[in-house]
């Protein structure tokens, strides 16, 4: 099993070298050059300012192994990667410009592709509902088909963007509700929790996630909030939306296991009380400090057995995929203090 640090190397390995230098493709099935060419194509029929425009290029992430994925080259610095396109395995690709960044699907059946497009736009041909629905089905006997399938309903993490500021202009999208409680602005709080938790880890951890925010239409990208005092009220992947409200419980953790360091927040009239990295020892907060502090909140609340329960139990709520083999916690990668 490769190191936490030999997967860092071989996400550079793969930003440097040119198809013209990689192996042949293990699957005999599928041309790499002839398959890349084609998802450029595809690219360009969805999205005619990439067509014409087409400098920043694209990419092509693996959700099914998540460290194979490709970069096409860009108008500043050739960047590359060896993907290898195997039978059954998912692809995420789109443009590297996050402002043209409409999402495609593609499933790779002996041969031939299997395409779900834009799929991150309202009024689509095709959603994300008919992707899991597919995929369901066809990876009903693969013993990885709960991590594929968290992967393909977070499919927005798994990508590679140019950091603009600005929101997607080439597709629309559908009108996002305001959040239930007039306290909280949903937008702003998960951007406190992105904030978190790129905090509270190495700049190693944070080199294996895109150079964007992680926070896109009001949603989580790449971490999930679970409601521990209402767990029905939970963001698990981009068909949801969380509602914050006050004197809620929120766990909250990247999707990918080896940096997944469990942070609670507890809402408190308009502001966040934050207990971190509480799965890491002596790196983090200490969960009897989070059940002293409930307990004494808590005191008059009927569902207090109840609530404390789940907060003792936290990481059963939650979703997580293994990333390049690892599937614990690499704690030793938690930055304790705020930077």
């Amino acid at each position: 099993m490769k190191t936490f640090f030999s997967a860092i190397l071989c996400i550079f390995t793969f930003s440097i070298v040119g198809i013209s230098q990689c192996r042949e493709n293990p699957d005999g099935l599928d041309d790499r050059q002839k398959i890349l060419e084609q998802f450029d194509s595809v690219l360009k029929t969805s999205i005619p300012s990439y067509a014409q425009y087409p400098e920043g290029g694209f990419f092509v992430y693996d959700l099914t192994e998540p460290l194979n994925y490709y970069k096409s080259p860009t108008a500043s610095r050739n960047a590359y990667g060896c993907i290898n396109f195997v039978n059954n395995h998912i692809y995420h690709f789109s443009t590297v410009d996050f402002e043209k960044s409409e999402s495609h699907i593609a499933i790779m059946e002996k041969g031939k592709l299997k395409l779900f497009k834009s799929i991150n736009c309202a009024g689509s041909e095709h959603n994300l509902l008919d992707v899991i629905s597919y995929v369901e089905e066809k990876l009903k006997n693969n013993k990885n088909k709960d991590e594929i399938l968290t992967r393909l309903r977070n499919y927005r993490r798994y990508g590679l963007y140019f950091a603009y500021e600005g929101d997607r202009d080439v597709c629309s999208v559908a009108k996002i509700p305001a959040n239930s409680d007039q306290l909280y602005n949903r937008r702003d709080v998960l951007h406190q929790f992105s904030d978190i938790l790129k905090s509270s880890v190495s700049q190693t951890v944070e080199a294996q996630f895109p150079p964007r925010v992680f926070v896109e239409e009001s949603r989580a990208n790449g971490f999930f909030v679970y409601d521990l005092t209402e767990p029905s009220n939970k963001q698990t992947s981009l068909l949801e939306r969380v509602e914050f409200k006050n004197n809620h419980i929120y766990h909250f953790a990247y999707i990918d296991l080896p940096f997944s360091f469990s942070h609670i927040a507890v809402l408190e009239d308009g502001k966040l009380k934050i207990f971190k990295s509480l799965n890491c020892e002596g790196k983090g907060d200490n969960l009897k400090d989070v059940i002293g502090y409930l307990n004494k909140k808590l005191e008059n609340s009927k569902n207090k057995d109840e609530v404390v329960g789940r907060v003792k139990n936290y990481r059963s709520y939650g979703i997580y995929a293994s990333f390049n083999g690892l599937s614990t916690p690499q704690c030793k990668e938690v930055i304790k203090n705020e930077r």
